[in-house]
């Protein structure tokens, strides 16, 4: 290959790596330049362009991917600003599959854990591809409120609180009874009652407890209309309480002392059907919570204005 065939070749490589409508034009310029900057070089030297000075020439130029990158920077698959929410994704559903698939192999939670990266990835992927494509379409940035507001959220909060009476809370304290009044008395007799020890147990004391606090916190914004960071944080507590509590009835339950194993419910088999859909309600709510304990952990609250020029009156005095 000639001094010609070899810039040619550097010149090929790096449009290829361009997008099609910028190819021509970026060949043109920098054949151009690469020619005259081999002119001056052999003048320099004082003899004719060989092969070897234009390899060097194009070896302080760069590669031909960094040259294409200085013309057209190439998009990363996944936006730096998509980071943190990619992460946080990724690990959630690694954690996710990993409590509803503890009683798979370790292989197969480590292949599962692999496709959830991989979905991950290109779900991100394809979320950049669409915000570059269309940057004032359905992913353009909308307003919208704060959640655990410090001020406002009362009737969320009533219907959230009524909710949880209703349902886990009436439920867990008396499945039969529940399931009676919701069925008009036509519902499995006794396919619901619960065992004694249950009804005596550890876990079920703690249980209701935490759904009370749950509940109790939806009741302080109702009186103060607003969240306030200590109301906040005492959610968050109670609900992680309540999530372990539930993710504990997924397993066989024991004394205390003894560990001697007693059922939940009467009916035979009643706990076999029970226990998955107890840890599956469990990993929801712990997820939803750790996904708060993040958002609280980066809510922003900025000072009031009148705060502020008090502040500064303050230090002006």
């Amino acid at each position: 290959m000639d001094v010609h065939d070899v810039i040619e070749s550097y010149v090929r490589d790096v449009a290829r790596l361009l997008p099609r409508d910028k190819r021509n034009d970026v060949a043109m310029e920098l054949r151009a330049l690469l020619h005259d900057e081999l002119e001056a070089k052999a003048g320099m030297a004082g003899r004719p362009p060989d092969r070897r000075m234009a390899m060097e020439l194009l070896a302080g130029f760069g590669r031909p991917a960094e040259v294409a990158t200085r013309y057209q920077p190439r998009n990363s698959l996944i936006d730096p600003a998509d980071n943190h929410n990619f992460a946080i994704w990724t690990v959630v559903g690694i954690l996710a599959l990993a409590v509803l698939g503890h009683d798979r192999s370790a292989d197969a939670q480590f292949l599962g854990a692999l496709h959830w990266v991989g979905i991950m990835f290109v779900v991100f992927a394809l979320i950049g591809w669409g915000r570059r494509r269309q940057p004032e379409g359905r992913f353009s940035w909308r307003p919208r409120a704060q959640d655990m507001p410090a001020h406002g959220g009362r009737w969320p909060a009533l219907a959230s609180a009524l909710g949880l009476c209703v349902f886990p809370l009436a439920m867990y304290l008396s499945p039969q009874g529940f399931w009676d009044a919701a069925t008009l008395g036509k519902g499995v007799a006794d396919g619901l009652g619960l065992t004694k020890e249950f009804l005596g147990s550890w876990q079920r004391i703690a249980t209701i407890g935490w759904l009370l606090l749950v509940i109790a916190s939806y009741l302080v914004v109702v009186v103060r209309n607003g969240w306030p960071r200590w109301n906040r944080r005492l959610s968050i507590v109670a609900h992680l309480g309540l999530g372990l509590m539930l993710l504990a009835h997924a397993a066989p339950l024991a004394t205390p002392v003894g560990r001697e194993p007693f059922a939940i419910f009467l009916a035979e088999g009643a706990d076999a059907v029970a226990r998955p859909w107890f840890g599956l309600a469990g990993a929801i709510i712990l997820l939803a919570t750790l996904y708060d304990l993040y958002q609280e952990w980066g809510r922003v609250e900025p000072a009031p204005a009148h705060a502020e020029v008090s502040a500064g009156a303050t230090t002006a005095g």
